[in-house]
């Protein structure tokens, strides 16, 4: 795998730093390389991937660094540069099921990799991140890329991105429970600086779309509720989708077209909770299309209105969103300096998207933060961030 030089002025260049420290105090060694790979933000387009349609995530400047050397035996000790104590386990033994804790992304792409002919060596790792866990930014995902970077490299071997992507997109199936699409690990090793990635989860094709709202930046705050995927929830509105497709015998709700909406919603033999997936799917797609368009002409109240809409219909239709984020959402939308705001991730807690003006985005900050305190107690964590790279490895 190619690897670049830590470049001055690199928001994560700290943390690489600490990680490189805390793996040397760990394991009396230097490491042999360094993985960094950054949570995302999906922008529009959420629920939908697993439905064939069209997301726009963008990569953040949060990310997951692993620092790494090879072993001479088959061992793999996984440390954390923020808590005591190792997970260890062997290379050669690498199925699902055996543990529940954070090390069975790391065995799930292995196990992949393994799967493609690329059969990891024993490894030494400490790892660290500034991705909110439980903030729908895809910190499982950095993960699975980290360590499939990391691998590859373990075994001077390399991958086409999304080739990978799909790899630890199955790791996560197989390994942590959760039946996801493929646009995390999609974001999280192919976006680039500065770009969006318009994907056709469908097709399996993707373009970078260049991010030129100039004078605003995307802002994040953090709900503080944890979500839990694989909790039963989202696995019971992938199935409502998959049987409302099968219903109106089309492959995916992808093929479901805005003009075709009203005669899908009235076929007889849809339940209550498949009329609902299908109109979010639906008009969500279509939302996508037009944000896409909005933000490629500049027209950032076009593209905030999108965001709006977006949110009402996860909270109404798919009803994946909480009090929280709901609070979140009505109170950035009524700044005068947010275009849109909308929750991002899977839901039930997680984090809110919102276009900010970037001079006004420490006040917008902080009113949202004094009124979530005086509502829920806590203040909600937020930050401003870029398009960023996506994963990459950095020479030691």
């Amino acid at each position: 795998m190619t690897k670049t030089e830590p470049k001055s002025g690199d928001p994560n260049a700290d943390l690489v730093a600490r990680v490189r420290r805390q793996f040397e105090a760990l394991h009396g060694r230097s490491p042999a390389l360094v993985a960094v790979a950054p949570g995302r933000v999906n922008v529009i387009g959420e629920h939908v991937d697993y439905n064939g349609g069209w997301v726009l995530p963008a990569a953040i400047d949060r990310c997951l660094v692993m620092a790494v050397a090879p072993r001479d035996d088959d061992r793999v000790r996984l440390a954390t540069a923020d808590f005591d104590g190792l997970l260890e386990f062997s290379a050669r033994d690498l199925g699902p099921g055996s543990t529940k804790d954070w090390g069975r992304y790391v065995r799930g792409v292995m196990a992949g990799l393994a799967r493609a002919g690329h059969n990891v060596p024993g490894f030494d790792a400490c790892v660290a991140s500034t991705i909110p866990v439980g903030g729908g930014l895809s910190s499982s995902a950095a993960l699975e890329a980290t360590t499939g970077l990391a691998g590859l490299a373990l075994c001077g071997a390399e991958m086409e991105r999304f080739r990978l992507a799909k790899l630890c997109q199955q790791a996560e199936h197989d390994y942590a429970g959760v039946p996801c699409g493929i646009m995390d690990q999609a974001a999280v090793l192919c976006c680039e600086a500065g770009h969006l990635l318009l994907l056709d989860c469908e097709a399996e094709t993707y373009q970078q779309t260049a991010f030129r709202a100039e004078g605003w930046s995307l802002l994040i705050i953090n709900s503080g509720v944890a979500h839990e995927l694989a909790s039963g929830e989202y696995a019971l509105r992938r199935s409502a989708c998959e049987q409302a497709a099968r219903r109106l015998r089309v492959p995916s709700l992808r093929h479901v077209g805005p003009d075709a909406l009203a005669g899908a919603l009235a076929l007889p033999g849809l339940t209550d909770e498949m009329r609902r997936c299908v109109r979010h799917v639906v008009t969500e797609n279509d939302r996508t299309s037009r944000c896409v368009t909005a933000l490629q002409r500049g027209d950032i109240a076009a593209a905030g209105q999108l965001l709006n809409a977006s949110h009402a219909s996860l909270r109404d239709d798919y009803r994946v969103s909480c009090e929280e984020l709901d609070f979140i959402a009505a109170t950035a939308q009524r700044d005068p300096s947010v275009a849109g705001c909308r929750m991002t991730g899977g839901g039930f807690g997680g984090s809110c998207v919102a276009l900010v003006r970037q001079e006004g985005a420490d006040d917008v900050i902080r009113r949202i933060g004094d009124a979530f305190a005086a509502k829920f107690g806590p203040r909600p964590a937020a930050f401003v961030t870029t398009a960023a790279p996506g994963a990459r490895l950095i020479a030691v």
